[in-house]
């Protein structure tokens, strides 16, 4: 598999993008690690951003990168307004969810699955509290005719129709 195409026309927010932390090697001096939480910045329930996880880190040294993301939100619990993904993608290598939504005044978990080229899966949570203020539903974003989000990053032909891979998913600039 080639390496990514970088993407022209699409940049993640770096001031919400947080590196997904390197495991701490305590194996050697008999300690036993304790789990770290990461949480993205707050957001309000009206906000519909991008938020972004940097694997560079912990795959560095190995040639790897990320070559799928998929994320869902585990705190959910079925509201119009809840927290949603509104899309995910691989952007300039890192791993960006879309989300919008959000029930004012509660933290909420979204869970991210990152597959990298070579196999690796990386499986993170990610807490992100939602300010207080009124409840929005998320911002409806472009799909497919099966309803499958279409990311911004997505390639277009020359008649800008979306461009699908085997499985009938958007190709993407990663």
């Amino acid at each position: 598999m080639i390496a990514p195409i970088p993407s022209p026309i699409w940049q993640p927010a770096c001031a919400r993008t947080i590196a997904i932390p390197e495991p701490a090697n305590l194996r050697a001096r008999g300690l036993v690690a304790s789990i770290i939480s990461i949480s993205w910045a707050p957001k309000s329930s009206s906000d519909n951003f991008d938020f972004s996880l940097d694997a560079s880190g912990i795959l560095c040294g190995t040639g790897d990168y990320i070559a799928r993301v998929e994320a869902y939100v585990a705190t959910s619990q079925g509201s119009p307004t809840d927290l949603a993904v509104s899309w995910c993608s691989v952007v300039n290598g890192l791993a960006c969810i879309f989300l919008g939504g959000g029930e004012p005044g509660t933290t909420q978990t979204v869970s991210i699955e990152i597959t990298t080229q070579q196999g690796r899966i990386i499986s993170q949570d990610v807490l992100i509290a939602i300010a207080s203020g009124v409840a929005s539903t998320p911002n409806p974003v472009p799909t497919l005719a099966d309803g499958t989000p279409v990311p911004p990053n997505a390639m277009r032909d020359s008649d800008a129709s979306i461009l699908l891979d085997d499985n009938g998913n958007p190709l993407i600039f990663a």
